[in-house]
C-alpha cells in the first residue's frame, strides 16, 4: 500500500455485524448432526420460556457472594433465594415495617431523586473470613 492510497475503515456497522454473525452461527450449527441441532433448539426455546422470569439489578459483590455461598451450602438455587428475600422484603415494606428514608441519599441523576446508601453494618464493603 502506498501513502497516497485510501484507507478504508475495517469496523463494520453493528447490524451488520449481527447479521454476519448469525448466518455464520446457522451455517455452523447445519453442520451439525441432527441431533445436536434439536438439542440447540430446545435449549433456546427453554432459554426464551425463562426471559419472564429474569431481571437484572446492580448489586454489591458482597451480597451477591453471600447469596451464591448460601444457596450452594443449602443446596439451592441462589435466585430462588434472591426471590424469597425480595418477597419478604415487598411484604414488610407494605406492612409498613421498614422505612427506607434512613437510607435516602440524594441522587444527582436526572431520573432518580434518592439514592439508597447502606451502613457497613448492613452490607459490608468486603466479606469477613469466617472460621
Amino acid at each position: 500500500m502506498t501513502k497516497n492510497e485510501p484507507v478504508r475503515d475495517k469496523t463494520l456497522d453493528p447490524a451488520v455485524s449481527g447479521l454476519l454473525a448469525g448466518m455464520e452461527q446457522r451455517q455452523a450449527e447445519l453442520q451439525l448432526p441432527r441431533r445436536e441441532r434439536e438439542r440447540i433448539v430446545k435449549e433456546r426455546l427453554k432459554i426464551q420460556a425463562r426471559r419472564d422470569q429474569r431481571a437484572t439489578y446492580d448489586l454489591p459483590p458482597v451480597l451477591r457472594e453471600e447469596l451464591r455461598d448460601l444457596g450452594e451450602g443449602l443446596g439451592i438455587p441462589a435466585s430462588q433465594l434472591a426471590a424469597l428475600a425480595l418477597a419478604r422484603f415487598l411484604a414488610e415494606y407494605r406492612e409498613g415495617s421498614i422505612n427506607l428514608d434512613e437510607y435516602k441519599q440524594p441522587s444527582r441523576s436526572p431520573r432518580y431523586d434518592w439514592n439508597l446508601v447502606f451502613p457497613e453494618a448492613l452490607v459490608p464493603k468486603r466479606k469477613n473470613k469466617r472460621g
